[in-house]
């Protein structure tokens, strides 16, 4: 489980664990952290927590939300990214005190470290080719397509092309960090694609991905951050 850690203004600090799936942040008392400050909206951000991973979002707030200084509506959280809401400043921290809390690395050679007992990839999102990995940052070896009960991500073009990688998370994420990362969320009506960070979204089946995200069907192609992957839902 994370934290958010609010830097107040003697110097202090104040911890906000992430142990609800949602967490809202705002000026109004009804927020769980309220920030009392001119500033910062009624509802101003949202911190959407689904297992290991923590999603921050802008709730349409007049002066924006600041990641790192870069203004953002969505944001997959990392360790130590710095969030400013309204001039007020919070530090997210992950569980392991690492720069890097997500669960996709590179298709290629997986990165040694480990939290927990989990590989993962602690420079970028991903690689210099953004493509899927199981949670470990292992690459599953190349199999027949559909043959896992799992739903499945087949490579298509990008480094590893040709590999079939399982999706056996309840939240699942590809791409690079900084340039386009997205999610596949397991929810009552399948497994649905939403777009997390980057300036534009990923394309699914050539249209770009919309706001309330899509349902995965058997063949769905997405194009994500320079690599394309074509969507197995198993059997």
């Amino acid at each position: 489980m994370g934290k958010l850690v609010l830097k107040l203004p003697d110097g202090r600090t104040r911890d906000i664990p992430l142990d609800r799936e949602r967490i809202t942040i705002g000026r109004r008392a009804d927020n769980d952290l309220c920030l009392p400050f001119p500033a910062v909206s009624g509802e101003h951000a949202a911190v959407v927590t689904i297992l290991d991973d923590s999603f921050l979002e802008d709730l349409n707030s007049t002066n924006g939300t600041l990641v790192n200084g870069k203004s953002v509506a969505k944001h997959f959280l990392r360790d130590h990214d710095e969030i400013d809401i309204g001039r007020q400043v919070l530090v997210y921290v992950s569980d392991y005190g690492d720069s890097s809390s997500t669960a996709a690395a590179s298709a290629g050679e997986p990165d040694p470290s480990s939290r927990s007992g989990r590989r993962v990839d602690t420079t970028p999102l991903v690689r210099e080719q953004p493509i899927a990995t199981t949670p470990t940052g292992d690459v599953e070896e190349s199999r027949e397509v559909g043959s896992l009960a799992t739903p499945t991500l087949e490579v298509v073009e990008g480094s590893g092309a040709g590999r079939v990688v399982p999706i056996d998370r309840e939240v699942f994420v590809i791409g690079r960090g900084g340039l386009q990362v997205a999610a596949a969320m397991r929810t009552p009506d399948g497994l649905r694609l939403v777009h997390v960070e980057g300036d534009t979204p990923p394309r699914i089946n050539g249209v770009a991905l919309p706001g309330e995200g899509s349902l995965l069907a058997q063949g769905d192609e997405i194009e994500i951050a320079g690599a394309r992957l074509r969507f197995h839902p198993g059997r």
